[in-house]
């Protein structure tokens, strides 16, 4: 077991609820997906390069309301309970924050840039992409285990479900379908299920079938298969 693991299974050696997982799933998912993408990225292609800078601006829109969201709700409570707790992360989506403006800016400057130059402000924001990631993916480690360590030692599991839905409540619909569509395909089966039972459960029909429209087809066809299967058994229970 790694040491990363074994600090995991420390802070949580009983399940408790993961305000974090479904969420940073996610935005790993779209992370990676956007580097990809810029990795890949025909510069010469004016309608590539306007389809991936849209996918690109997408990925700052949500991580700028993410990091907004976890200042007002988990960092909140955590400083509430346990003074200091959010600190260091504080700081860091100050860093975020400017991060997320160079990357724009990067962004601005490959439209500007003409034929010859294109390819080398593609590569420019490419690079700067990769170091967003990278920080992005330590940063959400040390929320799942230092924070989550914090939470649970601070409030019982029904005070967090309270504390996530408060969050969730105050997301725009907009931003919460944009999110869906990758959130949703990042999860595992089970998670992707119960997600959906409780969405069908608690929200107005078309809510449901406009998320479930979706998702679907960013589903391989045996996770759509299971998906089908696991709500089908759920509708009839």
């Amino acid at each position: 077991m790694s040491q990363i693991t074994e600090s995991i299974a420390a802070v949580n050696p009983v399940e408790r609820h993961d305000i974090y997982r479904l969420a940073h799933k996610g935005l790993r998912s779209l992370m990676s997906h956007v580097l990809l993408e810029l990795g890949r990225l025909d510069a010469g292609d004016p309608r590539d390069v306007a389809e991936v800078l849209g996918e690109l601006r997408l990925l700052l829109g949500l991580c700028l309301s993410h990091l907004t969201h976890e200042n007002a709700f988990i960092h909140a409570a955590m400083e509430a309970r346990r003074p200091g707790s959010a600190g260091r992360a504080d700081e860091e989506h100050v860093a975020h924050e400017r991060a997320l403006e160079r990357l724009e800016s990067l962004a601005r400057a490959v439209e500007r840039a003409d034929e010859a130059s294109r390819a080398r402000a593609c590569h420019r924001l490419y690079a700067e992409m990769g170091y967003f990631v990278a920080e992005n993916l330590e940063h959400m480690l040390r929320e799942e285990t230092e924070h989550n360590a914090v939470l649970w030692a601070c409030y019982t599991d029904q005070e967090i479900l309270e504390i996530e839905h408060a969050l969730v409540g105050s997301i725009a619909p907009d931003k919460m379908m944009s999110f869906m569509r990758w959130m949703l395909p990042a999860m595992s089966p089970a998670e992707r299920a119960r997600m959906l039972s409780g969405i069908r459960a608690g929200a107005p029909p078309e809510v449901f079938a406009a998320i479930l429209a979706g998702v679907e087809p960013a589903l391989a066809p045996r996770d759509r298969e299971k998906l089908e299967a696991a709500l089908a058994l759920s509708a009839a229970a």
